[in-house]
C-alpha cells in the first residue's frame, strides 16, 4: 500500500538494495541536506527493468535489511509498493500512484550520475518527467554525465561524498567469505550473517 505522506518535499530513492549499504544512505543524506528535503522513502524493486539479473536475496529480506538500515532514521521511510505489486517494477506506476494520492506534494527521485544515461530508456519518460522532478548526485572522481535531452526533464544536479561502494562486491565479499563491515550498517551485517545471506 502507497503510505500517507506527511512533508511537502519528498526524496524518493528506489533500488534493488540487494543488499542496501552505507553508500545509499550516504546518498540519501546528500540528496536531503542539499535539497532541503522534509523525508526520504526507499523503495526496493521487485525487479529492475535494465537489469538482467533477478536481485539474489528475496524480497522478504531486501525489505528487512532495509528496515534494519533505517529504523532509527525517523526521516527515512520504506515503501514497498514495488514489492507489494510485483513483477517488472517501473517507476513511472510508483510515480502514478504517488502523485495521485498526494496531487501537491513535490517528489524528487534520487539517483546515481552513471544513470542518467540511461534516463531516455524508462518507461513512459516524458510522462515521468511531468510528475516527478530527478536527483542525480555527481561524484568527485567519476565521470559527469550531460543532462539528457528529455523534453520536461527537471533534474538537480548535486555533488556527494565520495564512496565506491556495490551491492555486488559486497555479495562477491560475503561469498568469499571476506570482511564487509565497513560496508554496511551493523544491523544489516548482522541480519545478513544470522540468515546467511549470500552465502553461496
Amino acid at each position: 500500500m502507497v503510505e500517507t505522506l506527511t512533508c511537502k518535499k519528498t526524496g524518493l530513492l528506489g533500488g534493488s538494495f540487494d543488499p542496501v549499504h552505507t553508500g545509499h544512505l550516504l546518498i540519501a543524506r546528500d540528496a536531503m541536506e542539499e535539497l532541503d528535503l522534509e523525508e526520504i522513502f526507499f523503495i526496493p524493486a521487485a525487479q529492475a527493468p535494465l537489469r538482467v539479473n533477478s536481485p539474489q536475496a528475496s524480497a522478504l529480506h531486501r525489505k528487512a535489511m532495509l528496515v534494519a538500515a533505517i529504523g532509527e532514521e525517523p526521516n527515512y521511510h520504506l515503501l514497498d509498493f514495488e514489492l507489494e505489486t510485483g513483477g517488472t517494477s517501473y517507476t513511472i506506476d510508483t510515480a502514478r500512484a504517488l502523485t495521485e494520492k498526494h496531487p501537491n506534494r513535490r517528489f524528487f527521485w534520487i539517483l546515481g550520475e552513471d544513470q542518467l544515461s540511461q534516463l531516455s530508456q524508462w518507461k513512459n519518460i516524458d510522462e515521468l518527467c511531468k510528475l516527478i522532478e530527478f536527483v542525480a548526485l555527481d561524484r568527485p572522481g567519476h565521470t559527469v554525465y550531460e543532462k539528457p535531452s528529455i523534453p520536461g526533464l527537471r533534474c538537480h544536479r548535486l555533488c556527494g561524498h565520495i564512496f565506491s561502494i556495490s551491492s555486488s562486491e559486497i555479495r562477491e565479499r560475503l561469498k568469499n567469505q571476506q570482511s564487509v563491515r565497513e560496508f554496511l550498517p551493523e544491523k544489516v551485517h548482522q541480519y545478513i550473517v544470522e540468515k546467511e545471506i549470500y552465502k553461496n
